[in-house]
């Protein structure tokens, strides 16, 4: 028996540990651009929502009615904590800080997944949302930079000896 209990436990440490290793390298690179939230915040979230999720699979015996409201409640209160770092400038249209709400919102499902033992899609799902994180703003620059060469006419010449 209590073979049983270690291996219990150690299935549950793999678990929240691999939600929260995951979560803090989604954070790593929101403090390297230096946003408010970053490796602690996401590492939290990640700890968090696998382990509401492992006590509801726990406390409810599986039944999905009670799964899906746990998760409808943690994206919720995800939520709030997103809106809290998503910021307008003052006098202009831009707005601040979604992809760090994003990265906060996805750290709880990844945190989720990994709370119901679902490895391979934890994985997976890590794995894109780090090439976004790393790569996105690269491959938004290029876009933009094909995109404006493709709309935009040429600057008109200067030499008079050209003629348009």
């Amino acid at each position: 028996m209590v073979h049983t209990d270690m291996d219990q436990i150690h299935e549950m440490l793999f678990r929240l540990g691999l939600a929260t290793l995951f979560g803090a390298v989604l954070g790593i690179d929101r403090d390297l651009h230096r946003k408010p939230a970053g490796l602690r915040v996401l590492a939290m979230v990640g700890l968090g929502s696998c382990g509401v999720i492992m006590a509801s699979v726990m406390v409810t015996e599986s039944t999905a009615d009670g799964l899906l409201r746990t998760v409808q409640g943690v994206l919720s209160g995800v939520g709030f904590i997103g809106a809290g770092v998503i910021m307008r400038a003052q006098g202009k249209d831009e707005v601040h800080g979604i992809t760090t709400a994003s990265s906060i919102w996805i750290s709880a499902i990844i945190g989720m997944v990994c709370g119901t033992g679902q490895w391979l899609l934890a994985c997976c799902i890590f794995a894109i949302a780090w090439l976004l994180l790393v790569c996105g703003g690269w491959l938004e620059w290029m876009i933009m930079r094909w995109s404006i060469s493709k709309i935009s006419p040429p600057p008109p010449t200067e030499n008079p000896n050209v003629r348009t």
